[in-house]
């Protein structure tokens, strides 16, 4: 997989004054900047990077609640090894299926950043890696009926979400998620096609976003700052190895739930 292309470089002392013009003009142009520190940005720091983009979301689930600062930072921690408990795969060397983040949510509620900064990469070839898919290859990967058909489909149990494919800005932009062998309940509105025409759309869905040659990676050092447009990407994880090593991969997260211009 190729890296995530063009990293900025700025001190954490004068981040993000020192690089503000080109990272909110690689969000616009790319929906992806990356910014290389000399040390990750403090707590303070970091959540008025995240005033800048927007309005950070509150972390409220209950089993992520031991991993939050302020309300709003979320710290990735892999201090377990593979589990099935789904609330604990994130601090866990399980790899994470590619999604939009809030997948289900009103378009609205759903984020339009995620905010990722690296205080440990963890064990150099150990350590799992993030994995960006764009959403422009995706949809690049479809055929127009599949497209249709996805514009009309969304998750069954939430009435209120978005369709699964939309068009925004003249771009494609999913909402979805990869559940695995967990059943995907759906609704078709208008005159739909046959079931068996929307799961086939479905599959071809997730065949373009595991395309050979579609991923982008993401390699983590220390002080490594990236925003994803969550309307740009899908993003993901690879594997970890044991959570016993003598370094824990530890990000930390932030989710914007607006940008600039909203």
């Amino acid at each position: 997989m190729p890296p995530c292309g063009d990293v900025l470089r700025a001190s954490a002392a004068e981040f993000p004054d020192a690089v503000r013009e080109g990272l909110l003009r690689e969000l616009g142009q790319r929906g992806l900047a990356a910014v290389q520190l000399d040390e990750p940005l403090s707590n303070d720091r970091f959540t008025t990077l995240g005033s800048l983009l927007g309005i950070a979301s509150p972390e409220t689930d209950p089993a992520v609640l031991p991993y939050v600062e302020r309300g709003v930072i979320l710290n990735l921690v892999a201090e377990h090894g593979r589990t099935e408990d789904v609330s604990l795969q994130p601090f866990a060397t399980n790899p994470l299926t590619l999604h939009s983040e809030g997948s289900g949510r009103r378009a609205e509620e759903q984020p339009r950043y995620i905010v990722l900064m690296c205080r440990d990469p963890g064990d150099e070839g150990t350590a799992a890696q993030t994995v960006l898919v764009p959403m422009a290859a995706v949809a690049e990967g479809l055929s127009p009926d599949a497209l249709a058909t996805l514009e009309q489909t969304r998750y069954r149990r939430s009435p209120d979400g978005p369709w699964i494919a939309r068009r925004v800005d003249g771009r494609w932009v999913f909402s979805f998620r990869d559940f695995l062998s967990q059943p995907l309940e759906w609704t078709h509105a208008g005159h739909a096609p046959s079931a068996d025409a929307i799961n086939g759309a479905l599959r071809d869905l997730l065949a373009s976003m595991y395309a050979p040659g579609a991923a982008i990676r993401v390699h983590w050092t220390r002080g490594k700052l990236v925003i994803i447009d969550n309307t740009f990407f899908f993003h993901g994880r690879t594997a970890g190895r044991s959570a016993g090593s003598s370094r824990r991969r530890h990000l930390q997260r932030l989710r914007i739930l607006a940008g600039p211009s909203a």
